[in-house]
Order: C-alpha cells, then structure tokens, then sequence
C-alpha cells in the first residue's frame, strides 16, 4: 500500500462523491478503521463502532432512503448542461452520489454510544441521549485521512437523519448507540486537489473576535 504523508493527504482531502465499484482489500479497508480508532476521545471513552456495509440489497436500501431524504432536504433540479458555474458542479455531485450510493463498494455506517452532554439538566434527559459527537468526529476525520492516504475517495453524509428509526431496525444497532455519518468509501473516478479555502486572514483573529492574526 503506497500512502501519502500527513500534510499531503491533509492538502488535498476533499469530499468525493463519484466513486468506482471495485472492491476494496479488506486488508486497506482493516488499516482504515485502525486509524479511525487510533483518534483520541473524551476520558478514553472510544465510543465508536462500525457496520461496514458491503451486502448489494443492504446498499440499496440505505441508497433509497438517502435519496428520499435529499429530496426532501433539497430541491434536486439538474443544473443545465452549459451551467459550470461552482453550484452547478456541486449539485451535480450530490445528486450523483444520492442516485449511485449503493454502487460504492462499502458504506460505512459510524456509530457513537450515547451520551448525554454535561450542560443538559437531568430532568431535561427525555428520550435517547445524543451519540458522544465530540469524541466520535475525530474517529470520522482519521477514516477520512486514511482513505486519502490510502488512495480512496470517501465523504462524510448525514442525510442518515430522515430514516435513523428504520436505519437501526434494519442493521440491528442498539438503542445505547446513535448513527453519527455514513461514509461512503470507494476508488474516486475524480481528482483529489487542488483546494481552495477561505484564508486565515479572514477567520483567524488575535485574542478577540475581530483583530486580525497576522501570519507570517
């Protein structure tokens, strides 16, 4: 496995969403979710766990739901044909992956156990507590830095948001667990760089909100 080193994945990381069928060594797919658990989390909690999920009729069923779900998230209108403007090559690329979700070789399901935030009072803790997000992003950042270093494409969804009642149901996740993303993995059919980013200049602020930070 050739892989990249950290600054260099880190550079060039950016959300694929077009994606080859070919099957993934589970040896590269075994170093991925290593590195997901080699991120650090609250108290050592590691609060994640993983449905890798490879089963065609499995796919398809969460690719159905997706594409419910950005439907009712977003109007779905293809961009025309001449229209290469930044918005169009986004829409573009979400209703792709929306309509060939199931056609990645793994979705990557990342769950959390639950837990309720030290800042909710206990007699507001109605119903599930929230997956431990805190502890449960980094994990999400390694796999997606894996993949990169790896050579795979992968993006971080949660549309999993309209349909987490029949997502549990159908892979049999515990109650004590919350879906946090799913991560659709594959060998990109597009490039990874180069990135454009806003510059610190303008986000980055010395001691208070306003006063610039002055990079060297």
């Amino acid at each position: 496995m050739t892989e990249l080193g950290l600054f260099e994945a880190i550079d060039s990381l950016r959300s694929m969403r077009r994606l080859k069928p070919d099957p993934i060594p589970r040896a590269v797919l075994e170093r991925i979710l290593s590195a997901g658990t080699k991120a650090p989390s609250g108290m050592n909690s590691q609060p994640w766990a993983f449905v890798v999920v490879e089963d065609p009729a499995r796919k398809r069923f969460l690719q159905e739901r997706y594409l419910d779900g950005m439907r009712r998230r977003f109007v779905l209108t293809p961009p025309a044909d001449d229209d290469r403007s930044p918005a169009a090559r986004r829409t573009r690329a979400a209703l792709h992956l929306a309509e060939h979700l199931h056609e990645a070789p793994v979705l990557l399901v990342v769950c959390g156990k639950r837990d309720w935030p030290a800042a909710v009072p206990p007699e507001r803790r109605v119903g599930h507590a929230p997956p431990s997000y805190g502890s449960v992003y980094p994990c999400v950042q390694n796999i997606l830095l894996a993949c990169r270093g790896l050579g795979l494409g992968a993006t971080l969804t949660t549309m999993h948001q309209f349909f987490e009642e029949e997502l549990h149901a159908e892979f049999a996740i515990p109650d004590d667990y919350g879906v946090v993303v799913i991560i659709p993995i594959g060998y990109p059919l597009g490039r990874f760089g180069p990135l454009t980013r806003r510059p610190l200049s303008e986000i980055a602020y010395s001691d208070v909100w306003g006063r610039p930070w002055a990079a060297s």
